[in-house]
């Protein structure tokens, strides 16, 4: 029986019990290597004889899989994949694995959530009473949610989840996506329009696109003009989507009304980010993923994805098919 080697580059939480149950139970010979590890340069002498990576935020680029001279899968815990150079791992035969249906509850909750939250100004309201005030409470007359406008950037999975949960809260849903035809956007029970139509119209305008060379700094200077004064922006995508320099003379020159966060530019941000001094901002630490069954569903099924393709089969999500010429 052939022998394999999976390397786990980095990770989260505390073991790998899951992932290694799945490679046990897989009736492969698996040998399962656990490092901490997310630059190239420590994952040189550690990946070159893997048959196949779990990656969670390590760089997997062109010098690591020229190293590699057996890697047949890379599979991410996660949906993004904006870590793994996908061209480079099409020109090595390497398929690219993602795990399309994980977190559309949680992340599309709570995008809500903190719609919830700024539209109902919990934060300042609470922070009034928790400094021994109760009567004059701050900001303002919160505007009645139904009726308003969420504009929704990116109708993958969690986009479609946050337009559809959005609506039973009384919102009228817009949506972007440049991939999506009218009769799409239709079918799905959205109004699909152009991005300045949409950053024009909307009282929140929430982020769910990859980042990618298209949608870096997505989000800047001529976007933030076209928001309404009393809008809000949150992202739940990835970072750097949005510029971040943009996002603050925005939110200090009362261009939009505030922000909802649970990523940013740098993971974790610097202690003098000048972002975190602001009051009219909600941050949560990159965890609008997160719930244990989310997290167990995930470490699965990245596991199976590796196994699959060990076993010269088709994982079920592969990203970068078309560079592998796969139909």
């Amino acid at each position: 029986m052939a022998h394999y080697k999976v390397v786990i580059t980095d990770f989260g939480a505390a073991d790998n019990v899951p992932e290694a149950e799945v490679l046990r139970t897989s009736g492969l010979d698996v040998e399962l290597v656990r490092l901490n590890a997310r630059t190239p340069e420590e994952l040189f002498p550690q990946v070159a004889d893997a048959d196949g990576l779990i990656v969670q935020w390590a760089r997997i680029t062109r010098d690591v899989m020229e190293r590699m001279t057996r890697c047949k899968v890379i599979s991410r815990y996660g949906i993004g994949v904006d870590m793994i150079d996908l061209q480079a791992a099409a020109d090595h035969g390497i398929m690219v694995c993602n795990v399309p249906d994980y977190c559309i509850e949680e992340v599309s909750t709570h995008t809500l959530a903190f719609v919830l939250a700024l539209n109902r100004h919990l934060l300042i309201h609470h922070a009034h009473v928790m400094g021994g005030r109760w009567a004059d409470a701050p900001g303002g007359a919160p505007a009645r949610l139904a009726g308003q406008v969420i504009g929704v950037v990116g109708l993958g999975n969690i986009g479609r989840e946050v337009a559809r949960k959005a609506k039973s809260l009384g919102l009228k849903v817009l949506a972007y996506d440049p991939y999506l035809s009218a009769q799409m956007g239709s079918a799905l029970g959205v109004e699909l329009v152009g991005l300045d139509d949409l950053l024009r119209q909307a009282d929140y305008v929430s982020l769910h696109c990859p980042l990618t060379d298209e949608t870096r700094h997505l989000i800047g200077d001529a976007q933030f003009s076209l928001m309404k004064p009393t809008a809000y922006l949150i992202n739940v995508a990835r970072g750097p989507v949005v510029d971040q320099a943009a996002l603050f003379q925005a939110l200090t020159s009362g261009q939009i009304k505030g922000a909802a966060l649970d990523v940013l530019e740098q993971e974790p941000p610097l202690p003098d980010d000048p972002l975190l001094a602001l009051d009219n901002v909600i941050f949560t630490p990159h965890l609008a993923s997160w719930t244990g069954e989310s997290s167990e569903q995930l470490r699965r099924d990245t596991a199976r994805n590796v196994v699959v393709a060990l076993r010269g089969q088709l994982p079920r999500s592969i990203v970068n098919r078309k560079g592998l010429g796969l139909s």
